[in-house]
């Protein structure tokens, strides 16, 4: 079984779903990605690892924008590739990649699964998404909140979709380097709430500091970290300043210890304005740390409310804070929370399963009746996927 994955967004949850996929998946892995994210972060760590491991991997230049010539030239190139490596599935990751990705392989025999990783609501990209959803032998969505998205918007037939989140692995990682109460300057029993997440809107960083300005009202001694960084960091400094948190407030940026630190918080909280399966949580989970997340796609999907974890609405800092002081205030509920949020790591999110699960959904791809191997039958179609 060989696998040829395709994917712009080379950051964030998407590098590490890919980096998981390399190293879990019993196959043999090819990786096209772009030498560079034009407008985001590069993560180079995961570039450098799949290397190690004997990955092969090649660069071909994409953009985040789905009218790109550089994207047009992609799908030729990747299209090369496709028929050089002959694989048996193209995986294609996120908008950008996934539409390159089911282009490319529209003149090959392999059979063509699409992982979103997210979908964005606007009326152009679902455009896109049908018009390619008929060229794809399997969808995999994260969660099953996204699955239901994916029949809302009619992107592919019920027998196309398939469900199998993101997974981590069970073991603990390494203790981290960094001590928070140390560098906060506090007494070991200080409690702590925080979060780790790029500093971009998707997260809602600004909320988790205003969130922390109405905790640190109601909870004198509690204190704040915050592992990220991105193109919002002024933003979350600005919100800091404001609500003179700055004592109390602490932030990592350029820090690759967000899981280990974890183990460190009294309660973790996730203010996203979307997501599809993240990771965080999970890592919260291995961690210990009891979770307050907002109630979206993906987030919900994690805890059950009330149960293994809080759920709050979308840019709600008010409720967000008040989640976050019942938990400060009773040490039992985060202990229960904890231990059951635990159990469901266990039991639905180990990688080695969820690897076993998705090689049997490349193995149903490529060994289905390839019923959806034309091209797109109207050249606006063409038009609407490459821009030209």
């Amino acid at each position: 079984m060989k696998v040829l994955h395709v994917l712009e967004a080379i950051e964030g949850g998407t590098a590490r779903h890919l980096n998981y996929l390399v190293r879990y998946v019993d196959a043999e892995h090819v990786v096209v990605i772009p030498p560079e994210r034009v407008g985001g972060f590069t993560d180079t760590d995961t570039i450098d690892m799949m290397r190690d491991i004997g990955i092969t991997v090649h660069m071909v230049p994409m953009r985040r924008s789905p009218v790109s010539a550089r994207n047009a030239a992609a799908i030729a190139q990747v299209s090369a590739l496709i028929s050089r490596h002959k694989p048996d599935v193209v995986h294609g990751h996120s908008s950008i990649g996934g539409s390159v990705a089911r282009m490319a392989a529209m003149s090959s025999r392999a059979a063509r699964v699409y992982t979103p990783h997210g979908l964005f609501p606007a009326r152009y990209a679902l455009a896109i998404e049908r018009t390619l959803g008929r060229v794809t032998d399997k969808l995999i969505a994260l969660s099953p909140s996204e699955a239901d998205q994916v029949r809302a918007y009619g992107l592919v037939t019920e027998d196309r979709l398939v469900v199998v989140p993101n997974a981590i692995e069970l073991e603990s990682p390494p203790a981290a380097t960094h001590d928070v109460r140390v560098k906060l300057g506090v007494a070991p029993d200080t409690p702590i709430v925080g979060t780790v997440a790029r500093l971009v809107p998707q997260k809602a960083p600004e909320i988790f500091v205003r969130a922390c300005a109405v905790v640190a009202q109601h909870s004198p001694g509690a204190h704040f970290v915050l592992v990220g960084d991105g193109p919002q960091s002024d933003l979350v400094e600005s919100e800091i300043k404001r609500f003179h948190l700055e004592d109390r407030f602490l932030q990592l940026q350029q820090c690759n210890e967000g899981a280990q630190l974890m183990a460190q918080f009294d309660v973790f909280a996730l203010p996203s304005r979307y997501e599809a399966g993240p990771y965080s949580p999970l890592e919260a989970m291995r961690a210990g740390a009891p979770m307050v997340l907002t109630d979206v796609v993906g987030n919900r999907d994690s805890i059950d409310d009330g149960v293994s974890g809080f759920t709050v609405p979308v840019d709600a800092p008010d409720a967000l804070a008040d989640r976050i002081i019942r938990l400060l205030d009773d040490a039992a509920l985060r202990q229960r929370f904890a231990a059951t949020a635990t159990r469901r790591l266990s039991q639905s999110y180990d990688i080695r399963r969820i690897a076993a699960r998705l090689r049997e959904v490349y193995l149903s791809a490529a060994r289905a009746p390839h019923r959806v191997r034309s091209v797109p039958a109207r050249r606006s179609d063409y038009a609407t996927v490459t821009g030209r």
